[in-house]
């Protein structure tokens, strides 16, 4: 499989919301506490719907965030 940087899969298109709104493309923090420590990720892809504020995620951006905390050691502030 091949992989594409983050910025790629947030040019895909989110389609439409269940509310009928249509998903803006935009960039979030995504915090996650692992092992007791917070980790921040940024410029994450997401749809948002400017209706409802629905948020999604595509597919391929969830497993890449998966594997990258699946691999991550937390090192401690100094």
């Amino acid at each position: 499989m091949v992989r594409q940087p983050m910025a790629d899969y947030a040019r895909r298109d989110y389609g439409r919301c269940p509310c009928s709104g249509v998903y803006d493309n935009r960039f979030v923090e995504v915090r996650l506490t692992i092992g007791g420590k917070v980790v921040v990720l940024t410029d994450v892809p997401q749809g948002a719907c400017p209706v409802c504020g629905s948020r999604v995620y595509k597919a391929e951006v969830l497993e890449r965030i998966e594997s990258l905390m699946k691999g991550a050691k937390v090192k401690k502030a100094l």
